[in-house]
């Protein structure tokens, strides 16, 4: 079992760069054989970020977490975004995208529109796009809807080509709506055309 101030500094020291490979394993195996105590986020993070895309399958096995929907969430957004290997797991980002029970504060949720946003930068695939476009266009009934949709729309700029900069800055002399109406007319097209190829 790892104790609660080793764990506390294992962030800032994958950030830092100043953790060996060695330990890098060592903590990967604490957590595939259950000894890494209840906070897996941190030791999660370390290995992400100082053992890189060689514990992949470590991080994977995270994706579908619902005892830490954050942990989940942290496994999307290294897979989708930093290692751009999401495509290969989108079946667990679509169970993502149907807003599972467990994932109380959505965190895993909106970690998976931004992750199939990113999985879609990198390639086609009609299935989540389409998801996206139905969750920027409808929602999912709830109230805090428009936040979410707002996410949607952001994740379908990714998805059709956008660079983060540009998702960030709206174009000169563009309202928010304007641009939002213009993404969900492409995505619609994009989707039309798909469609009309097979």
């Amino acid at each position: 079992m790892m104790h609660d101030e080793y764990v506390r500094q294992l962030i800032a020291r994958a950030k830092d760069g100043s953790i060996p490979q060695r330990e890098v394993k060592e903590i990967a195996q604490a957590m595939s054989e259950g000894r890494a105590g209840r906070d897996l986020y941190r030791p999660l993070y370390a290995v992400a970020r100082a053992g890189g895309p060689a514990y992949e399958p470590l991080v994977a096995s995270y994706l579908i977490y619902p005892e830490d929907p954050e942990v989940s969430a942290l496994a999307v957004q290294v897979l989708t975004g930093h290692w751009r290997v999401g495509a290969a797991y989108r079946e667990q980002i679509l169970e993502l995208l149907g807003s599972p029970e467990w994932d109380g504060s959505d965190d895993a949720f909106m970690a998976a529109v931004s992750g199939a946003g990113e999985i879609l930068h990198d390639g086609f695939d009609a299935e989540l796009l389409r998801v996206l476009l139905q969750l920027a266009e409808e929602g999912r009934g709830e109230y805090n809807d428009d936040l979410m949709q707002g996410f949607a729309v952001e994740a379908l700029a990714r998805a059709l080509g956008a660079s983060r900069a540009e998702v960030s800055r709206l174009p000169e002399g563009v309202t928010r709506a304007q641009w939002s109406q213009g993404l969900l007319k492409s995505a619609r097209d994009r989707l039309y055309e798909a469609g009309h190829q097979l």
